[in-house]
């Protein structure tokens, strides 16, 4: 009779443990997930064109994180390949590590499919071929549920979205004194218009703004750098989607896609 308490106490004790693990594990589940949809990521783009060459390419660069610290993700031109004659250089150990570490996750991974792929078709009933569904209408007012909701989210993107750090410095040049102050007259008038209603719809923070007439054709024309950072919190942008999913829901709209 004691052997049994023993036994039943231990496996209770057991059993709170493991129920109190599994709540912790939820909470910091929660709460990670909590803090990846308050922390805003952002993105950083820069445009540094050639001096001298308003017609060249320019570098484009691309870098993406959260809470202000970023990583490149994306450059172009793209750094020049090695000559033929010369071998590429070697993989460092980070490099041979995050290989190694993707063959084996690409391996275990289509292991696994398969494994998933023969455990359903084995469990799979032989069963008559269903009559397919039929969909439900799409009418007007259903067009006008989906304008609506994609209304309401376009706000909610629009609403979150953060642009700071803008950063523009651009020469106007012309092939003539007179032709470059022409120029550079229209630009004003395109470009400030432009800012001004951009600002009424996302949030502008500007360090430097200038444009800079080119008027003697014989001076050199400094590069062109444009550069801004864009950031937003996916909180408010998956609250507005759930909020238009539900709206789709209750007027129906989501049968005529399903």
């Amino acid at each position: 009779m004691n052997f049994v308490l023993a036994a039943l106490s231990g496996a209770g004790w057991l059993l709170s443990r493991l129920g109190l693990a599994a709540l912790i594990l939820l909470a910091v589940a929660l709460a990670l997930a909590l803090a990846a949809l308050l922390i805003p990521f952002c993105v950083e783009v820069s445009w540094e064109g050639e001096a001298g060459d308003p017609d060249a390419p320019g570098r484009l660069t691309v870098r993406a994180g959260a809470l202000g610290l970023t990583l490149p993700v994306f450059a172009y031109p793209k750094p020049a390949p090695p000559p033929a004659g010369q071998p590429p250089a070697k993989p460092g150990l980070c490099g041979r590590l995050r290989a190694w570490l993707k063959a084996k996750w690409a391996a275990w991974r289509d292991k696994r499919r398969q494994k998933r792929a023969a455990k359903a078709a084995a469990r799979r009933p032989k069963a008559a071929p269903a009559k397919p569904r039929e969909k439900a209408k799409f009418t007007l007012d259903t067009l006008r549920s989906i304008l609506r909701g994609a209304g309401r989210l376009t706000r909610a993107v629009f609403g979150a979205l953060r642009v700071t750090r803008i950063r523009l410095f651009w020469p106007v040049t012309g092939p003539e004194p007179a032709e470059a102050a022409r120029a550079y007259g229209r630009a004003n008038a395109w470009l400030y218009p432009t800012l001004g209603a951009l600002s009424h719809v996302v949030y502008l923070d500007f360090e430097e703004l200038r444009l800079v007439p080119c008027i003697d054709p014989d001076a050199p024309v400094p590069a062109a750098r444009v550069s801004f950072r864009v950031s937003a919190r996916a909180l408010f942008i998956v609250i507005a989607a759930v909020r238009v999913l539900i709206q789709f829901y209750r007027e129906k709209v989501l049968d005529v896609f399903l």
